[in-house]
């Protein structure tokens, strides 16, 4: 059965839960590098915390991962490992360089799980989206009637045929009484800048 968007979604939130403790993880574990005995006897209890909770969440994480099941299996191994901060700093060379090497490769894992992850829930977000049903053709039509455009066509041709008819009348128009005395005087003037004769002047 394909996992749904809340699986993908949790799964996320899990791995980025683990994410951010095993990077807790690293940060606590380096300072036998350059912290003080005090300091690092005060950080171990921190540390054994985040240790289990890694080790809780292990197993899901182990279902979720898709490739390199050596490196995700290898957290459990290098937690295990390190016992304390102080049994870490008294590791060999040897065996430190080989458990920050096994770090940052579940690091990397993390990060590509995550991508994944993230790559899956996008593509069911696509497919719902091309699902979404387009309108009607009477929807459509509906939109262009009530749109701008069929308004604006619908002015412009009212007015075109107001301009008609009163091209074609005009020789009545401009000699009735009504025009010469109430709308000559300011039409006229204005005929004549575009250099039409009026009919008032017949």
């Amino acid at each position: 059965m394909a996992a749904t968007m809340k699986d993908i979604e949790e799964e996320m939130d899990e791995i980025r839960m683990l994410m951010k403790i095993w990077n807790k993880f690293y940060q606590i574990l380096t300072t036998v590098f350059s912290g003080e005995k005090t300091e690092i006897k005060k950080l171990d209890p921190e540390f054994q915390q985040i240790k289990q909770i890694v080790a809780e969440h292990h197993a899901h994480f182990m279902k979720v991962i898709k490739k390199d099941f050596h490196i995700g299996q290898s957290i459990l191994t290098t937690v295990k490992r390190t016992i304390s901060l102080e049994g870490f700093g008294n590791l060999s060379p040897l065996e430190i360089n080989k458990t920050l090497i096994e770090w940052h490769d579940a690091n990397i894992l993390l990060n590509e799980t995550l991508g994944s992850l993230e790559s899956e829930r996008d593509k069911i977000i696509r497919h719902r989206q091309t699902k979404i049903p387009g309108k009607s053709g009477s929807e459509r039509m509906g939109d262009f009637f009530s749109g701008g455009t069929f308004k604006l066509v619908v002015n412009l041709v009212v007015i075109l045929a107001i301009v008609g008819a009163l091209v074609m009348y005009w020789d009545a128009i401009s000699q009735s009484y009504y025009y010469r005395n109430y709308f000559a005087g300011f039409i006229d003037p204005i005929l004549k800048m575009i250099g039409i004769e009026t009919g008032s002047e017949k």
